[in-house]
């Protein structure tokens, strides 16, 4: 089975980075770290947890685990790794998406003795704020791996002179695409070389209505184009907003000044193109309120096209998995590196762990160890997965996707899925792709800023309700464009939209000058 990134969507819709990421979870890389779990400067093996009688340390790790099963079979399984190899032990606390929201912030409250948990970029002001989260630039003599692992990636881990934690080793580019049912496009004739669809010109978009035009007509039940997101709601693909779209840098971030998206050309242009395709039947009557997955739409049989940023041009093969359809990829963006891209979830040390230290360096040997990502990810070896002839991971004999115990298939949000091994069905060199994928990405001029929205809280928290009013009827073009998009501007700047591009302005200057 291929990466599951879209089940977490509907959650994620906060975190910008993977609003919409189609993602093969499922890998091996075997270029950073050991591989083979032996943590070198600042993660010492063998016993450095305990020494004579004292009781091993118990590390308190919060990750995510989609599904109940033999978790505490995992647990025993890690806690014989960490023993052999740090000395210490682990106690794995298991978040489902649907209670990260709800039970990790009662956690942290309650002051539960929390070493290590993963946190999203959306969330970090408050755990900040909170002063729930470990400065780990302090600790830098236990983390000397996770600095060969990241490199330059640790720079999207800081915010102002603190480095509040580790980004997750994974896909860095989210472009966006248009998913397309193979056999409709092949049907009407279509090849994927007849389209070069650019934002440096904006009329290549017109090439899709074209399309959606020749499916309506000739498939009357089909929906061309449905799903929850479009191109103006996307600020990963198509600008740098440092986790909204409340002041941005457009181009693909190769610009320094900051600017009001919502009153660009680009961003016009993509709302008249939605307004287009509404007013024509080219789009579901109620896309602007139905929030369902467009990949869900496709599954049900009555739907041609969505729109989804991707990590790879093997997402088809995830998306098949996910809809039941061959599809092809047509790209609607250039690729762009961003620090919400990089930092959209992190590794920190929380302030409630009773060894600081050793939470450090039980987490440098996280991004080293391969077995640890492994088994967190597909579960116990022989019952829950096994490593094929082939070298693949694959089922066990009898064992399905429907009986399994434990099988996460969330590599991304896990310290390092580029040494995990490679579920069947993808290519041996699937992390080689990936990183060959994210080698010619632009590189936002912004890469390594994190902006501080604390001073402008009161104006975030009203641009945020104008934002919710407005955004899917003008993105989705159910509603008269000139007239709702000055609408919009204006409520935006009533709300304070103004104060806070000043704001980013000035963080933002004053970064790039220390970076001189």
């Amino acid at each position: 089975m291929l990466g599951k990134m879209k089940k977490a969507a509907l959650f994620l819709l906060m975190f910008v980075l993977v609003l919409g990421v189609i993602s093969g979870c499922a890998g091996k890389g075997g270029n950073t770290g050991s591989g083979s779990g032996g943590a070198t400067t600042g993660g010492q093996t063998g016993g450095s947890g305990s020494s004579g009688g004292e009781e091993p340390y118990t590390v308190n790790f919060v990750y995510h685990a989609p599904k109940e099963g033999n978790q505490q079979e995992v647990n025993e399984l890690i806690n014989e790794l960490t023993m052999r190899e740090l000395g210490m032990k682990v106690n794995l606390i298991p978040m489902s998406w649907d209670t990260y929201n709800a039970k990790f912030p009662m956690m942290l409250a309650a002051q539960e003795p929390l070493d290590i948990a993963f946190v999203f970029s959306f969330s970090l002001a408050g755990f900040l704020e909170a002063g729930y989260i470990v400065d780990a630039s302090e600790y830098e003599e236990y983390t000397q791996d996770i600095y060969r692992v990241l490199g330059d990636d640790v720079k999207a881990g800081y915010y102002g002179d603190m480095l509040v934690g580790f980004p997750m080793m994974n896909s860095r580019a989210a472009p966006s695409a248009i998913f397309v049912r193979k056999d409709i496009f092949e049907e009407l004739g279509y090849k994927v070389e007849d389209f070069n669809i650019t934002t440096d010109d904006m009329d290549s978009f017109n090439q899709l209505t074209e399309m959606f035009a020749k499916v309506k007509e000739k498939y009357p039940d089909i929906i061309p184009f449905n799903g929850y997101r479009i191109f103006g709601q996307n600020n990963i693909s198509y600008v740098d907003g440092f986790g909204n779209h409340f002041g941005v840098l457009e181009n693909y971030g190769q610009t320094t000044t900051i600017t009001n998206w919502y009153e660009s050309e680009q961003f016009r242009r993509f709302a008249e193109l939605a307004r287009e395709w509404y007013l024509k039947g080219y789009s579901s009557k109620d896309i602007g309120l139905d929030k369902e997955l467009g990949q869900a739409k496709m599954k049900a049989g009555n739907t041609f096209a969505f729109f989804a940023a991707y990590d790879t041009d093997l997402a088809t093969v995830n998306v098949k998995s996910q809809t039941g359809y061959d599809t092809v990829l047509i790209p609607v963006s250039k690729k762009m590196k961003t620090t919400t891209a990089v930092n959209g979830a992190m590794n920190v040390v929380l302030n409630t762990s009773r060894d600081k230290a050793k939470a450090f360096q039980f987490l440098n040997w996280a991004y080293t160890s391969k077995e640890f990502n492994d088994y967190l990810n597909w579960g116990v070896p022989g019952k829950d997965w096994i490593v094929n002839e082939d070298g693949f991971a694959d089922y066990p004999p009898g064992v399905t996707a429907q009986t399994v115990n434990y099988h996460s298939d969330y590599g991304f949000i896990y310290p390092n899925m580029y040494l995990m091994t490679p579920w069947v069905g993808n290519p041996k060199n699937i992390w080689e792709v990936y990183q060959a994928f994210d080698d010619d990405a632009l590189v936002s001029k912004a890469f390594g800023f994190n902006f501080d929205a604390s001073p402008v809280a009161n104006e975030m928290s009203q641009l945020n309700a104008v934002l919710a009013k407005w955004e899917d009827p003008i993105s989705f073009g159910v509603v008269d464009i000139e007239p709702a998009l000055q609408q919009f501007n204006d409520e935006l700047y009533a709300a304070g939209l103004q104060k806070v591009m000043d704001e980013k302005q000035r963080q933002l200057d004053e970064w790039l000058a220390k970076q001189k």
